[in-house]
């Protein structure tokens, strides 16, 4: 009889275990919602992305939007008012703006030429033409001042001009008419060398169009006045 003694090991147990995992029971309840909601995502995908597409295409419009854009000459910055087509013109001596200087007459008649120009003004340009007004009108009152012998100094008028010279400076540079002006037009002048302005075209905002629409939508009917 051998001294070992042996224990019969069953072929089952001595098979090793399976290394990958037994699959759960799954769940009915749980399987059928998990479906639902992939469902539910998938249905809901192309409009999702649609809808985000959108909103990255509004940012992108407001970025290009908020960029500079050149502005046109003479506009208003905020664009508050229409855009005006503009127009060749050539300059001409205009004697309706200036008076003899010597009769009351000549100088109410001017007075008006000047009023009818122009509205109460919040457009600058009217506010230029109610310096330019200004101007002439106390080169008149001065001139008659000293007809008369009468030095008395008007110091209020004095603070005017000081203002619309100073108004009318920066209004012209900030145009910056480049207009080439060539050989004098006015009568008295021919045979002298140099210019006064007439004669040369100029590209011009169309004022007739600027005085309409102020006169349209002007909350008061008054007129400039001295």
């Amino acid at each position: 009889m051998s001294p070992f003694n042996y224990t019969k090991v069953s072929s089952e147990s001595s098979q090793p275990e399976s290394l990958e995992q037994q699959p759960s029971k799954q769940i009915p309840g749980r399987l059928s919602g998990w479906r639902k909601t992939a469902h539910s995502i998938q249905f809901l995908r192309w409009p999702m992305t649609f809808f985000l597409l959108t909103v990255i295409l509004i940012c992108e419009l407001s970025i290009l939007h908020q960029q500079s854009i050149p502005l046109k000459l003479g506009s208003e910055a905020n664009g508050l008012l229409p855009e005006f087509t503009t127009q060749k013109k050539t300059f001409h001596t205009d004697k309706r703006y200036a008076s003899d200087h010597r009769t009351t007459a000549s100088i109410n008649a001017t007075k008006h030429q000047w009023m009818d120009l122009m509205p109460l003004y919040a457009i600058a340009v009217f506010h230029e033409l109610h310096c330019l007004m200004h101007l002439s009108g106390y080169i008149d009152k001065l001139v008659m001042q000293i007809r008369n012998r009468d030095f008395e100094l008007d110091e209020g008028a004095v603070w005017h001009n000081d203002h619309c010279f100073n108004y009318l400076r920066n209004a012209l540079l900030c145009c910056g008419d480049t207009t080439l002006e060539g050989q004098a037009q006015t009568p008295e002048l021919q045979g002298v060398a140099g210019t006064d302005g007439t004669g040369a075209v100029h590209v011009c905002r169309n004022y007739d169009e600027i005085l309409a629409f102020a006169e349209k939508v002007r909350l008061t009917d008054a007129k400039e006045h001295f």
